[in-house]
């Protein structure tokens, strides 16, 4: 299903897991009306347990997608913390037991090295006091694409751009309306270096499909 955790993350009815909504917008059982939606985009929120577990069509390589997605698709969409379900998989229990980052060896599932490369190259040891601005758009952004601009301590911008398409591909252009003479491209599903750098440019096409993208961009 395209667009899987960015409708789970999402406050209002849209969400078909057991999320705010269905607990706090209209109650799962006797459907009593609680917050309204509006009131609902504003509600501090957490996560307690989430997880993708592999089984069947669940691939290690889906579950990673789905963990890196899940991640900006919930701090976008307002969640203060989201915590997992499980780190290492069980073996005190039987049943399904293949959520865990790791396995039971402690060996690391893709999805561990994945979400290990997109924290490295988000990391950020300092604090932004004044964020700064920087203009872009995404003309045409099909509705699975989704994108995020954050700001380092030292002032460089990262434009975080991700796919949630199950099937094929989505091609847009990023047009950068404020200068800039380099953008890196990172992809944490290949690794914590650049995949491809560029000098200056004012607009960059990226090819999407089921994980993110991040754009480093240096100011002049």
């Amino acid at each position: 299903m395209d667009n899987k955790t960015w409708n789970a993350a999402d406050p209002g009815p849209a969400c078909k897991v057991d999320g705010l909504y269905g607990e706090y917008g209209v109650t799962w059982l006797h459907h009593y009306r609680g917050y309204s939606e509006a009131q609902l985009l504003t509600l501090p929120r957490v996560t307690t347990e989430t997880g993708c577990a592999i089984d069947g069509p669940v691939t290690e390589e889906v579950q990673a997608n789905n963990i890196l997605s899940m991640y900006l698709d919930q701090f976008k969409r307002g969640w203060s913390y989201t915590a997992m379900y499980i780190l290492r998989d069980r073996t005190d229990e039987g049943g399904n037991q293949t959520f865990g980052l790791f396995r039971p060896d402690y060996s690391p599932r893709k999805a561990a090295v994945d979400l290990h490369n997109l924290t490295t190259i988000l990391a950020d040891q300092g604090s932004l006091t004044t964020p700064g601005a920087f203009d872009y758009a995404i003309p045409g952004q099909p509705a699975t694409v989704h994108d995020m601009l954050l700001q380092k301590s030292d002032g460089t911008f990262l434009l975080v751009v991700w796919g949630e398409r199950v099937k094929g591909e989505d091609h847009v252009t990023v047009h950068l309306n404020s200068p800039c003479d380099s953008v890196q491209v990172y992809d944490p599903t290949r690794g914590t270096q650049p995949v491809a750098r560029h000098g200056p440019v004012k607009s960059l096409p990226l090819t999407l499909t089921d994980h993110p993208l991040i754009l480093t961009i240096g100011r002049k």
